[in-house]
């Protein structure tokens, strides 16, 4: 069996986030972190307008501009989700020598623990990760189980 990853859940109240990237990916990562009590920032050149109505809804600090080593400082979290491999590189390798968990959107080697898939309700939280070679069926199984948490699958 290829995919062995343990789930781990943590807390999030006030736990400090950096998401590098402000892309459709990016997007993605924000939307769900955005279901729990993370302290987020972004830091990106632009930003979708997913994540600009975070912004502007004060749920998020958005920082214009590129990845800066230091503001790796203090994270718990970092998300490196740019479209340059190198700049993501970095971040990876920098991250994981402050002892931050981080997730780099294109190199699942470079990360030392994977962003699943979230379902979410009051009650129950859901975490689906796939092996990285059949997205299709991550996303399918993802769906499945948010109809099922959000009561629509009865």
């Amino acid at each position: 069996m290829e995919n062995r990853v343990f789930p781990v859940f943590v807390p999030s109240d006030g736990k400090k986030v950096i998401v590098f990237g402000g892309g459709k990916i990016a997007s993605r990562r924000v939307r769900s972190l955005m279901e729990f009590d993370f302290d987020v920032t972004v830091v990106s050149s632009s930003i979708t307008e997913e994540i600009r109505d975070f912004v502007d809804a004060g749920r998020l600090t958005y920082i214009e501009g590129r990845y800066r080593p230091s503001y790796i400082d203090d994270q718990f979290m970092v998300i490196a989700c740019t479209d340059d491999r190198e700049v993501n590189r970095s971040i990876g390798f920098i991250a994981k020598e402050h002892g931050c968990l981080v997730s780099v959107c294109d190199s699942k080697e470079e990360c030392n623990f994977f962003f699943p898939a979230i379902a979410v309700n009051d009650e129950v939280t859901a975490g689906i990760v796939g092996s990285g070679r059949t997205h299709h069926i991550t996303k399918r199984a993802a769906a499945e189980v948010r109809k099922i948490i959000e009561g629509k699958a009865y």
